[in-house]
């Protein structure tokens, strides 16, 4: 990383209003608006720009920092451990010399979050964990074929997670909504989109979650079925202080299906 790219990333002379790309040799995020930074870490069908609403939505109190994944951006991945997935959550906050940041995330998100979490509890202040798990609950073998199929078989990783998203939601999404998540999709490769199906089917944070004293929000959409809501009850007893929320009407992507009432929920708990 160049001096002139840390210069660019700190800088905080930016239009509060105004939503900014930015992209270093390890990272790529979008941001919107001052205050208190609040890093989101996006769903396996996502990328940074799934929290356009939540950056709307919320920038009018909060920095907003949407973080692709790992190679979510077009950069090269590697596999990484759950602690090297905190890490990386941490070395971004430095890369950008944030003290400490509220994480919310969604998913593969939220297993994010939790690695950030019992990396470096005291780089975060607040974490919302929505619609994601404790661990992994089906087959990790049978999961990745299914899941892995359409790719295995000569489609794009877009043609998956289009797909993908149509069966999750609770109900449709906008023709407008649907068709940039896919189009934001088109620059994440099948080996990132590997990486991060492997991070779901391994999944296990039992070992870590009692040591995480910071306050977390369990946020689960009522209708998901990939993690449905004995996943989220069960983490939310197993998180020494957390509060858990349901969201009526919700699939799998709450904050995308329902962003008016994830946007509120998630403002009072951070406030």
């Amino acid at each position: 990383m160049t001096d002139a790219e840390l210069v660019h990333a700190r800088s905080s002379s930016r239009d509060e209003h105004a939503r900014v790309e930015h992209r270093l040799d390890s990272f790529s995020w979008v941001e919107q608006g001052a205050g208190r930074p609040v890093v989101f870490l996006h769903p396996i069908v996502g990328t940074r720009h799934y929290w356009d609403a939540q950056l709307s939505g919320l920038s009018d109190q909060f920095r907003c920092i949407a973080l692709d994944a790992p190679g979510y951006g077009g950069q090269p991945s590697d596999p990484m451990t759950p602690a090297e997935h905190g890490a990386r959550v941490i070395e971004f906050l430095d890369a950008l010399d944030i003290l400490q940041a509220d994480l919310v995330g969604l998913s593969l998100g939220g297993m994010h979050a939790l690695y950030a979490l019992a990396v470096a509890p005291d780089r975060i202040r607040r974490a919302v964990l929505a619609d994601t798990s404790l661990a992994f609950g089906a087959d990790p073998t049978e999961w990745l074929a299914d899941w892995l199929g359409p790719v295995n078989n000569g489609g794009t990783p877009v043609e998956l997670a289009v797909g993908a998203i149509d069966a999750i939601v609770a109900n449709p999404l906008s023709d407008d909504v649907r068709s940039a998540l896919g189009e934001s999709f088109s620059r994440v490769t099948e080996t990132a989109l590997r990486q991060a199906s492997a991070t779901i089917a391994d999944h296990n944070a039992s070992a870590v979650v009692a040591g995480i004293a910071n306050p977390c929000l369990v946020v689960c959409g009522e209708h998901d079925g990939e993690t449905p809501l004995p996943y989220s009850e069960a983490l939310a007893e197993a998180l020494p202080h957390s509060e858990l929320v349901v969201i009526p009407g919700a699939g799998h992507l709450s904050s995308i299906e329902h962003p008016e009432p994830f946007n509120e929920i998630t403002r009072n708990f951070l406030a």
